[in-house]
């Protein structure tokens, strides 16, 4: 499977004001991480800071906020980590499973998932 790429709205915490961008998704990374820029410049406070192991195995620490995202036509609040200028934006599982949506390997895109209830 090649890499998937899809454009996200981050918005401010009210969810009035967005910006789109462009992140890989990445089914190893837990949280949605973005530019620390963008997110402070639409005011998204740091909640939290935790440590974060890289692909690498090297160890980093990470602030986290929360913010409302807008994906296939979808808008909802999910944790984001404040990324740095030279770290790709991802889009993490806990984010794609807040939107109910999974990545299809052999068409390279995202697909709704069903909701099982038992």
């Amino acid at each position: 499977m090649g890499t998937v790429k899809v454009t996200i709205g981050v918005g401010d915490p009210q969810g009035r004001l967005f910006e789109d961008v462009e992140v890989t998704v990445d089914t190893g990374s837990t949280f949605t991480a973005v530019p620390r820029e963008l997110l402070q410049r639409l005011g998204v406070p740091v909640e939290r800071s935790a440590q974060s192991e890289l692909a690498d195995g090297s160890v980093v620490a990470v602030e986290i906020g929360r913010t409302v995202i807008r994906l296939e036509g979808q808008e909802f609040p999910t944790p984001v980590i404040f990324g740095e200028e030279s770290e790709p934006s991802l889009l993490g599982v806990v984010t794609l499973e807040d939107a109910l949506l999974a990545v299809d390997p052999v068409g390279g895109r995202l697909i709704p998932v069903n909701v099982l209830r038992l």
